[in-house]
C-alpha cells in the first residue's frame, strides 16, 4: 500500500488508585453486561461519561455518587453545567467534586472508596469513568518512524503522522474523542491521500453533546474561553419563555449565545430538551463566520424550540432599539406620517 491509516481506537483509563486492582469495577464499555440492578453505584469521573450513566443508572432506582477529583463537567460551560449538576443534586445523585481518593477497598460484597479527607463511601458497584487513551502498544509504531505520545499518536493538521505514508484518525490521533470527530477525520485524509488536497483540520466550530436529562450541547467558545481573547456580548432566551417548551410541559434550561463586540458569533451553549439537535444552526454559523444578524434575520417556523435561538439573537440588538438616540429618531421619523 501506498498510504496507511491508523484507526485503532482508545480503551479506558484505568487511574491507579491504590486497592482498585482487587475490586470489580466496569467502565463504559463493560458496564453495559452487567445484569443486576446496583443499590449502589459509585462512579469515579465526572465528565459527560460518567454523568450520563450516573443520571440513566439514578433514574433505573440506583442510588448513585460521583466522585472526581475536579470540577464536573470541566470542559462545558461553567454556568449552564451548573445548573445541569444543580438538577443533579435536588434529584438525589451524590455529588463529590474536587476531592482525592484515597484507597478502595472490599466492604463485604461491596466497595468502599476511601477518600483522602476521611470520608468512606460504601457502594455495590463501582464505575470508573476517567477517560480514554489511544490503543496503539500493540502495534510497534517505532518500527515504522511514527512518534506518539503517552495518550496518541503524533500527528499534524492534515492527520500526517511522522512518516508521511501514514495517516491517523479517530482517538488514534488524540483531540476531541468523538465519533462524529473519527468521521470528520475520514474526509479529512480522504483528501489528503487520494486526491492530495492539503485539508487540515480545524475544530473552531465543533459541536458536541451531553446526552442527560436535559441535554447539554456547545459549539465553540464557552464564555470563559471567549473573554480570555477579548471583550464579548452574552446573549441569552431561557426556554420558560418558548411557546413550543410550555406546549411540551418542559420549560427547563436556555439558548446562550457568545459573540464578539462586532456581532460574529463564536460559540453557542444549550440546556435543554433536544438541544443536541438545536445546536447544528449554530455551528454552522461559527464555520462560517457569520455575524448575529444572519440569524436574528431567519424566519423561524412557530411554535418551535427553534425560536429560543432567534430570539436569543434579536437580544443583541435590544439595548440599540430601546436607546434614547433610537427613541429621538422614532419621533422625528414619525412627524412625516
Amino acid at each position: 500500500p501506498r498510504r496507511f491509516v491508523i484507526a485503532t481506537g482508545s480503551h479506558p483509563v484505568v487511574p491507579p488508585i491504590p486497592g482498585l486492582d482487587t475490586a470489580r469495577y466496569f467502565t463504559n464499555e463493560t458496564i453495559f453486561t452487567n445484569r443486576e440492578p446496583p443499590e449502589h453505584l459509585i462512579v469515579i469521573g465526572g465528565g459527560p461519561v460518567g454523568i450520563e450513566l450516573a443520571q440513566a443508572y439514578h433514574r433505573l432506582g440506583a442510588a448513585v455518587t460521583v466522585i472526581d477529583a475536579g470540577p464536573l463537567l470541566p470542559h462545558e460551560d461553567q454556568e449552564l453545567a451548573g445548573l445541569l449538576i444543580a438538577q443533579f443534586a435536588e434529584d438525589g445523585i451524590a455529588l463529590k467534586p474536587s476531592v482525592s481518593i484515597q484507597r478502595i477497598e472490599r466492604s463485604g460484597s461491596g466497595i468502599a472508596v476511601v477518600l483522602k479527607n476521611g470520608e468512606q463511601i460504601i457502594g455495590s458497584h463501582l464505575l470508573i469513568a476517567t477517560g480514554r487513551r489511544a490503543d496503539t502498544a500493540a502495534l510497534n509504531l517505532d518500527a515504522a518512524g511514527i512518534e506518539t505520545t503517552p495518550h496518541a499518536i503524533t500527528v499534524d493538521a492534515r492527520l500526517r503522522t511522522t512518516n508521511r505514508r501514514a495517516f491517523a484518525i479517530g482517538d488514534a490521533a488524540g483531540g476531541p474523542q468523538f465519533t462524529h470527530v473519527a468521521l470528520y477525520h475520514a474526509g479529512i485524509v480522504i483528501r489528503n491521500a487520494l486526491f492530495r488536497l492539503p485539508a487540515r483540520v480545524d475544530y473552531r466550530a465543533l459541536p458536541w453533546v451531553t446526552y442527560t436529562d436535559p441535554e447539554l450541547a456547545q459549539v465553540g467558545l464557552t464564555e470563559a474561553g471567549a473573554r480570555e481573547q477579548g471583550d464579548v456580548h452574552v446573549l441569552r432566551w431561557p426556554f420558560a419563555d418558548n411557546d413550543r417548551a410550555h406546549t411540551e410541559r418542559d420549560t427547563v434550561g436556555e439558548v446562550k449565545i457568545i459573540t464578539r463586540a462586532n456581532g460574529r458569533i463564536v460559540g453557542a451553549t444549550i440546556l435543554g430538551a433536544s438541544a443536541g439537535d438545536l445546536i447544528l444552526p449554530w455551528a454552522l454559523a461559527i464555520s462560517q463566520k457569520l455575524k448575529i444578524g444572519a440569524m436574528a434575520n431567519l424566519i423561524v417556523p412557530y411554535p418551535t424550540r427553534g425560536e429560543a435561538g432567534k430570539r436569543a439573537a434579536g437580544a443583541y440588538y435590544t439595548p440599540a432599539l430601546f436607546a434614547p438616540r433610537t427613541r429621538r429618531l422614532v419621533r422625528f421619523l414619525a412627524r412625516f406620517g
